[in-house]
């Protein structure tokens, strides 16, 4: 089964940091093509660097390390496959995001003991390695990531008797059962002791659980799960924003309320993040026993008298939203058409509705959602968290009757309309996309092998010489 990039960039991490020794790394007089794929190139460095990862992980693992000739078949295959992932992005306009990269290489630094300009000097330092490229490994990451969403979110049809069946298992039992005990209205708090005035702090925390005991590669990638989740914490999102932009890919991770604390009520491990947080420092991972845990601030209060030491009453738990009825314009980029080209398209239609034309006339004539386009770019009414977070942001700061400028997100650009709101209560709707998401991630892994071995099969691979 195809693997993700976290594990092989925490290799070159260690490598780099001088926890793994040098293997060999005087560079050969000249490096040859090992593996030409389509119009792109693997050189026989690119293999061997491969190969030291792939026998480390083994090493970490304490598993058998496989002999060289199967060692080299695997490292081929796996940048042969990864070649044709990023080839098929940049033809799709499929790009990394700055700031979800510079939070993952400050997270690397911070689980290193460095600082980002630390950990970059000490890369660039350190023979066989350096700062970019480490930094391209982690775009590469990303990107191959969003091809995949992209690519699993065409593939996978998930039909409402597939939804009915799951939720008429235990499955779905156990799913009513959380929605349950998350709309329990919280215990009336008992009255507490006049205390000096104090500031408090109203905390929440997402928890990835890992035991200790967990084998390396579970540690691996409950820690790849973490930096995620802090990815998306330092975008502003909130927790239950968090957990579903994953859509359905961080079931380990937790909401945990903590509640009205002060700092030094606080567990002696999280008092010092609190207070980092409370001063405006960058968020970050804290490890604990129990797995990684990652902070919220939601509120402040002073408590200067004895009325104010109780906590306002908690708002009463509910399933109803806040819904936005929105029409939308798809346009991918593909071979014939760049991300750049498919911009300029867009940006004439924008200028077109600005000046009164149909948005509905011009989403079925121009738009490539194949589901909304024949419905005049329609959505129906959407939830906050039912779209991808460039779409969601759109939808938040367009009015009502207002068309939004052209956005890129994993799926092309877009123009929105948002047409209407309403409130309305979705536990239904919410049992149902959950169990939506945990039937996608059930068939994730299954499609993902299939469309990546029709990948390498449509693909022109020539090996070069016999190594």
């Amino acid at each position: 089964m195809w693997r993700p990039l976290s594990a092989l960039l925490c290799t070159t991490l260690l490598c780099a940091s001088g926890l793994i020794p040098e293997a060999q790394a005087a560079a050969q007089p000249i490096d040859q093509i090992s593996i030409i794929v389509n119009d792109g190139v693997i050189l026989n460095s690119d293999v061997d660097a491969r190969i030291n990862d792939l026998r480390f992980q083994a090493e970490q693992r304490k598993a058998a390390v496989p002999d060289e000739k199967t060692l080299r078949q695997q490292a081929r295959e796996q940048l042969i496959l990864e070649t044709l992932q990023m080839q098929l992005a940049e033809r799709n306009g499929i790009r990394a995001d700055d700031n979800a990269v510079i939070a993952s290489l400050t997270s690397m630094a911070r689980q290193n003991g460095m600082t980002l300009d630390k950990f970059r000097s000490k890369l660039d330092s350190t023979p066989g390695t350096s700062f970019a490229s480490v930094r391209s490994a982690v775009e590469r990451e990303q990107i191959i990531e969003r091809l995949r969403q992209r690519r699993m979110g065409e593939r996978i049809r998930i039909t409402d008797a597939d939804i009915a069946q799951l939720l008429s298992t235990p499955a779905g039992a156990e799913l009513n059962r959380q929605l349950d005990e998350q709309l329990k209205p919280a215990a009336k708090p008992a009255p507490v002791a006049p205390k000096p005035a104090t500031a408090q702090f109203l905390v929440t925390q997402i928890l990835v659980p890992m035991e200790e005991d967990a084998s390396p590669r579970k540690q691996l990638e409950l820690t790849a799960l973490a930096e995620r989740l802090l990815a998306a914490q330092r975008k502003g999102l909130s927790p239950e924003e968090t957990i579903d932009g994953l859509k359905g890919k961080a079931t380990e991770a937790a909401i945990e309320p903590l509640g009205w604390r002060a700092i030094e009520d606080m567990p002696s491990l999280l008092i010092d993040p609190i207070k980092q947080r409370v001063t405006g420092s960058e968020p970050s991972l804290v490890r604990s026993p129990r797995g990684w845990h990652l902070l919220w601030l939601l509120d402040r209060r002073e408590l200067s008298a004895p009325e104010a030491l109780l906590p306002p009453p908690p708002p009463a738990p509910t399933t109803v939203v806040t819904q936005r009825q929105v029409r939308h314009i798809l346009m991918r980029p593909n071979d014939l058409q760049s991300s750049d080209d498919v911009r300029q398209i867009m940006e004439g239609i924008y200028r077109q509705l600005k000046k009164g034309a149909d948005f509905a006339e011009l989403a079925r004539l121009q738009s490539q959602d194949p589901g909304s386009a024949v419905k005049g770019g329609d959505l129906g009414w959407v939830s906050p968290g039912d779209m991808v977070p460039e779409f969601d942001r759109s939808i938040g700061k367009t009015a009502i009757g207002e068309i939004s400028e052209p956005f890129l997100s994993s799926f092309g650009w877009h123009i929105l309309r948002v047409e209407g709101e309403r409130k309305q209560d979705m536990r239904e709707s919410i049992l149902k996309d959950r169990a939506r998401q945990i039937l996608f991630a059930r068939a994730y892994d299954e499609e993902l092998g299939a469309w990546l071995r029709e990948l390498r099969s449509e693909a022109y691979v020539d090996y070069r010489g016999a190594r």
